[in-house]
C-alpha cells in the first residue's frame, strides 16, 4: 500500500471501492447515477459532490473512513485511546471499539494508519495470550517495518519484546525493548507499559540497579496519582528490587503503600504480591519468623500449586530452614513434590532447599556446587543463587586450607553476580589468573 495524502476524494472513493470488490455499475446503482459517470470520476474528467461522497462512504461500508486532515488525526487519537483499553486488560470492552476502527483496512491510501491499527491489534492479541496468532501475525510484518515508519517501529518492536516475554526469553525481550524506546520520541503518546517491561527485563536478568532506575524514571515521567493496578505494580516491583540490593528499610516503606493500594481497589493478587515481598525484606533483615508470617497470609490470596503459591512456599522453607526447623521444612518439602514435579526448574530449587537441610554432608555440597549454582546463575536468578554462595563460602572458608581453589572459584563467582547486580553489565573474566583477585568489566575497569 502506498501512501498519498494527495488523493483527493473521488480518488479514495475508487480506492475503496476496489478493496471491497465493488463494481462501477453496484456504485453507480446505489448513487442513483450511470456507470459512465463513475467512469469519468474515476479516469479524473469529473468529481463526486459532498452527498455522493457521503453516500458512497456508508455504501462501501466506509461511513466512518477518515478522509481529511483533521479526520486523520481524530482517528489515530481513536486508535491510541484503543491502546490504552488494550494496556489496561480491558480485552472485551477493546474488541468492542475495535469494530469502529477496522474501517481503517478499507483505505489502502493510508499505509501508515494501516500499519498503526495492525499494530494495536497484535498488541491486543498478545494481550489475550494468543501467542502463536501474535508470532505469525508478527513475521507477517518483518518484510514491511524497515520501510514503516518511526513510530510504528516503535510499536512493532515492543511487540516483540512482549512476544519475548510470554517465552520467558527476557534477554531477547530486553533487545527488542530497548529498541522500541530508541523510537519513543516519535509515537503520538508514550507508553508508561514500555518502561515497566524494561524494568521486568532488567530484574529478570539480575540488573536490579538498572531496574530501579528505569522505574524511578516512569514515576517521575508519569501520573500516578491516581490508585491503580499499575501504580501497586510499579511498587511492588521497586520495592523487591529495592530488597535484592539490601536496601530493606526503603523496600519495606514502599511495600506498605503498595499492600495498602492493593487493598484500596480491592486486588487479591496485588495484595499477595505485596504481603510475599515483604516476607523477602524480612528474610533479607534475618526476621525469620516475622517473613513466615508474611508467607503465609500472602498464600491466603494465591491459588494453591499457582505460581505465587509456589515461589512463596520456596521462601517459607527457606525461612524455616534459617530457623533450625527442620521438620517442619521437611513436611512441607514432601508437601511441595505434588505441585513440582512437572517443572525442571522448580524441581531443582526444591531439591536445592533439601540440600541446605544436610549441607554438612559432601553429596549436598556438591550437589549445589555443581548443580544449583551454575543453574541458577545461567538463569539470572541471582537473588536466590547469592544465599547458596554464602552458605559454601562460609563452609569453604572454615574448612581451610583444602578448599582454597573451590573458594576462589566461588569468589568469582560472587564479584561476578555483584557487578552484574550494580552496573547491569556481563563481566569477562580472566581465565589466565589463578588468584581469583582480577576480574575484568566489559568496559575494563577493575574492581
Amino acid at each position: 500500500m502506498v501512501n498519498n495524502s494527495q488523493l483527493t476524494p473521488s480518488q479514495k472513493i475508487k480506492a475503496i471501492r476496489k478493496v471491497v470488490h465493488c463494481s462501477q455499475y453496484e456504485l453507480a446503482i446505489a448513487l442513483g447515477r450511470t456507470k459512465t459517470k463513475i467512469s469519468r470520476v474515476e479516469n479524473g474528467k469529473s468529481d463526486y459532490s459532498e452527498e455522493e461522497i457521503v453516500t458512497a462512504k456508508k455504501f462501501l461500508g466506509a461511513e466512518k473512513a477518515p478522509f481529511t486532515s483533521n479526520e486523520l488525526m481524530v482517528f489515530k487519537r481513536q486508535l491510541y485511546k484503543w491502546k490504552d483499553l488494550i494496556r489496561n486488560r480491558l480485552t472485551d470492552i477493546a474488541r468492542e471499539v475495535q469494530n469502529d476502527l477496522v474501517v481503517i483496512t478499507k483505505l489502502p491510501f493510508e499505509s501508515d494508519l494501516n500499519t498503526l491499527y495492525r499494530m494495536f491489534e497484535i498488541r491486543l492479541v498478545l494481550a489475550e495470550a494468543k501467542i502463536a496468532l501474535a508470532e505469525e501475525m508478527l513475521l507477517s510484518e518483518v518484510p514491511l517495518i524497515e520501510k514503516a515508519t518511526e513510530e510504528n517501529k516503535s510499536h512493532f518492536y515492543y511487540n516483540m519484546g512482549s512476544l519475548y516475554i510470554y517465552k520467558s526469553d527476557f534477554k531477547t525481550a530486553l533487545q527488542y525493548y530497548i529498541k522500541a524506546r530508541d523510537y519513543e520520541t516519535f509515537v503520538l503518546e508514550q507508553d508508561v507499559s514500555l518502561n515497566l517491561n524494561l524494568a521486568l527485563c532488567y530484574s529478570e536478568l539480575g540488573k536490579y540497579t538498572l531496574a530501579i532506575g528505569t522505574i524511578e524514571e516512569v514515576q517521575k515521567s508519569f501520573d500516578f496519582n491516581k490508585t491503580t493496578t499499575n501504580r501497586t505494580h510499579v511498587k511492588n516491583v521497586l520495592a523487591i528490587n529495592y530488597v535484592r540490593i539490601g536496601q530493606v528499610t526503603r523496600a519495606k516503606r514502599l511495600l506498605d503503600k503498595a499492600f495498602s493500594e492493593a487493598l484500596g481497589i480491592n486486588n487479591k493478587i496485588h495484595i499477595g504480591i505485596a504481603l510475599h515481598n515483604y516476607g523477602c525484606a524480612c528474610l533479607k533483615s534475618k526476621e525469620y519468623q516475622k517473613a513466615i508470617d508474611y508467607f503465609d497470609r500472602a498464600n491466603e490470596h494465591f491459588e494453591i500449586g499457582d505460581k505465587f503459591y509456589i515461589e512463596t512456599m520456596y521462601w517459607k522453607i527457606y525461612g524455616l530452614i534459617k530457623l533450625k526447623e527442620v521438620h517442619k521444612a521437611k513436611v512441607l518439602l514432601s508437601e511441595m513434590e505434588t505441585y513440582t514435579k512437572e517443572s525442571e526448574h522448580c524441581l531443582l530449587i526444591f531439591e536445592s532447599l533439601s540440600h541446605l537441610l544436610t549441607i554438612n554432608d559432601s553429596t549436598s555440597i556438591e550437589f549445589i556446587e555443581k548443580k544449583t549454582i551454575p543453574y541458577l546463575v545461567e538463569k539470572y536468578e541471582y537473588y536466590r543463587v547469592w544465599d547458596y554462595c554464602e552458605v559454601l563460602e562460609n563452609k569453604f572458608t572454615k574448612w581451610g586450607k583444602g578448599y582454597k581453589r573451590r573458594l576462589l572459584d566461588l569468589i568469582v563467582i560472587i564479584r561476578k553476580i555483584a557487578c552484574e547486580i550494580a552496573l547491569g553489565e556481563e563481566m569477562i573474566f580472566d581465565e589466565e589468573n589463578t588468584d581469583g583477585n582480577h576480574i575484568d568489566s566489559s568496559d575494563g575497569s577493575q574492581l
